[in-house]
């Protein structure tokens, strides 16, 4: 790892600042807005069950303990600026008006803006936009699925990713992968590409070189099949259970 200006990095670069790693999005007069590349933990919207990010508890939980484990982790207190989220439900209702937080979520409006520079990482996580603001339904909140797209989920529902959003200081100093390690870590992976190649190759051998073809794409089928079946039945499991 090496220092580097938070400024001089593109946008969708990567950075490890407070223990987390982030992903810039945006620089503009002195602040950078930088999403958590992972999430930090699971947790539910709302422990009460209410779509409103102003009542959230994960947001108590956002700007209270986990921005001190940031500051307990090296960042700067003075590096988070307070800034404004947008709490416009996904129907246009307005009812929520906005929030000022030091540490908050994406809403989909900006997961829409930046969505170039923000890879699909396997899992569901929170956006902080209700679906609506209408009483009936003040439990839905919208989340990214695992493909990417947006979809909503019961506020109270614990097994979603929290990727925090920041605004800070552009001029702060944080740590990034130097050549080497990048160079490292890519030869790592060349290497255990070579050892599973030569590991089915030692396989395939085993049959005559005709069917190699068909073994391979069966082989590749069962793999993807099995991690989808998994995925599926993990969310049946998961909205069961939210359900009961």
């Amino acid at each position: 790892m090496k220092k580097q200006q938070l400024s001089t990095l593109k946008d969708g670069a990567r950075f490890f600042y407070g223990g987390v790693e982030w992903v810039k999005l945006d620089q503009t007069c002195g602040e950078v807005i930088a999403l958590a590349a992972e999430p930090v933990f699971e947790r539910a919207f709302d422990e009460e069950n209410c779509n409103d990010w102003r009542k959230s508890s994960l947001r108590r939980e956002l700007n209270g303990p986990f921005l001190d484990a940031l500051i307990a982790e090296g960042a700067d207190p003075a590096a988070f600026i307070e800034w404004e989220s947008d709490l416009t439900a996904d129907d246009g209702m307005t009812d929520y008006e906005t929030a000022w937080d030091k540490i908050a979520l994406i809403s989909c409006e900006l997961y829409r803006e930046y969505r170039a520079l923000i890879p699909k990482i396997g899992c569901w996580w929170w956006t902080l936009t209700p679906w609506t603001c209408d009483p009936e339904y003040s439990y839905r909140v919208r989340n990214v699925d695992s493909s990417g797209a947006v979809y909503w989920n019961y506020a109270y529902f614990g097994y979603r990713g929290v990727r925090p959003l920041c605004h800070l200081q552009s001029s702060i100093s944080v740590s990034v992968p130097d050549e080497e390690g990048e160079q490292g870590l890519q030869m790592n992976r060349n290497e255990a590409v070579e050892e599973a190649r030569d590991a089915v190759l030692d396989t395939l051998n085993d049959y005559p070189a005709e069917i190699w073809g068909d073994t391979l794409g069966a082989a590749v089928a069962a793999l993807f099949q099995s991690k989808q079946d998994a995925q599926d039945i993990a969310e049946e499991e998961r909205a069961k259970r939210a359900e009961g």
